[in-house]
């Protein structure tokens, strides 16, 4: 009797260890797969995970890609088709959902636009480089209201652009800011496109310009301009008075080598597409990320025409969870690169100091 009531106790007592040990266990393991879970702002590795496009002017190719765009529930990704002279929109996974825009001279047409943004109501605003001037439109493209050049001719005149490639709205819709690239200046308009202010001048001391091709906003209102002439990036307190700036000519982490644009995560990081195509520099195309400070956090990419590759890198967005699209215009395509952790770089390759993901594309 004695020992099956000793028997008993030890079955409960090793019934206990295990479970305490179990239990343990899977606490260790849930950890462990959070610690996988990386916020954007501490991620420096970054895989590749899809891409769409090809050459050509059906829906869904492209012709040059530029500028990207989310609206701000990440339901539509815009996307400027330089060449084809039309906005193409797409869901996050690269589904074609719908376009706009013709080559001309009218309103809702276009001669090569540059640059977009979606403001807080989903309007979407286009900067109509060869037409030298602003359009907008509803979310779905129906034309609603232009400002600049309405002879379609440059020109240096307040209020009036040469070659504008890029557009900015606040998020309170007071104001619109516009790279006015050849004019080497920003200018400033109400919501209803009237002229306020020019800001900036031809130069390369702080506050001065050299073909500026974006503006962005912050979560404080800080601006962020880059520049194609002076390979910089340029950030202002929210009245345009400059704070600092990053970047010469060069091939290191914190040099650009023909700059094309930045985009901002909702963490105010920083990202820029980075050729490295003029003479002397390395002509490894790269995507840089950088702190709201100037301070490098991480690159990637690799030169290429396979999957996963970029040749010409143009224009970036990033959406709420982090991941980067990257519009390639040499290889007409649009590619996503996801950020990971040190403990999912089993599946990272390292190739010459880049990180070039392994290809995940569900659709394979």
């Amino acid at each position: 009797m004695a020992l099956a009531i000793n028997s008993y106790i030890i079955m409960i007592v090793v019934g206990l260890v295990l479970t305490f040990l179990l239990t343990v266990f899977h606490t260790q393991y849930m950890l462990g797969i959070e610690s996988t879970r990386l916020l954007p702002t501490q991620a420096t590795n970054y895989m590749f995970v899809r891409e769409w496009g090809s050459k050509g002017t059906e829906d869904g190719q492209f012709l040059r890609p530029h500028d990207l765009e989310f609206d701000n529930n990440n339901t539509y990704l815009y996307s400027v088709d330089r060449d084809g002279n039309r906005i193409q929109v797409f869901d996050k996974n690269g589904t074609f959902l719908f376009k706009f825009g013709q080559k001309g001279q009218g309103d809702g047409q276009f001669l090569v636009p540059y640059g977009l943004d979606v403001d807080a109501r989903g309007h979407v605003w286009v900067a109509d480089r060869g037409n030298h001037r602003i359009q907008q439109f509803d979310s779905k493209g129906n034309f609603i209201s232009k400002f600049g050049n309405l002879d379609s001719h440059p020109s240096s005149e307040p209020g009036k652009f040469d070659n504008p490639r890029f557009v900015e709205v606040d998020k309170a819709l007071k104001y619109v800011y516009v790279a006015d690239s050849k004019n080497n200046r920003i200018q400033q308009f109400d919501i209803n496109g009237t002229f306020v202010k020019a800001i900036g001048k031809f130069g390369s001391n702080p506050g001065e310009f050299n073909l500026p091709t974006t503006i962005e906003i912050d979560s404080k209102g800080n601006f962020f301009v880059n520049e194609r002439g002076n390979e910089r990036i340029q950030k202002f307190d929210s009245n345009w008075k400059p704070l600092l700036s990053w970047g010469n000519k060069g091939s290191s982490d914190n040099e650009f080598c023909h700059i094309e644009h930045i985009a901002l995560d909702k963490y105010d990081n920083v990202y820029v597409t980075d050729p490295q195509s003029d003479p002397g520099c390395s002509k490894q195309p790269r995507v840089l990320k950088f702190d709201s400070n100037g301070n490098f956090i991480a690159k990637f990419g690799t030169y290429g025409t396979e999957r996963g590759q970029i040749v010409d890198p143009e224009h970036l967005a990033i959406d709420n969870e982090g991941n980067v699209y990257v519009s390639d215009r040499h290889n007409n395509e649009i590619l996503v690169f996801s950020p990971v952790s040190k403990s999912q770089s089993g599946h990272i390759q390292h190739v010459d100091g880049y990180f070039s993901g392994r290809i995940v594309d569900e659709r394979d």
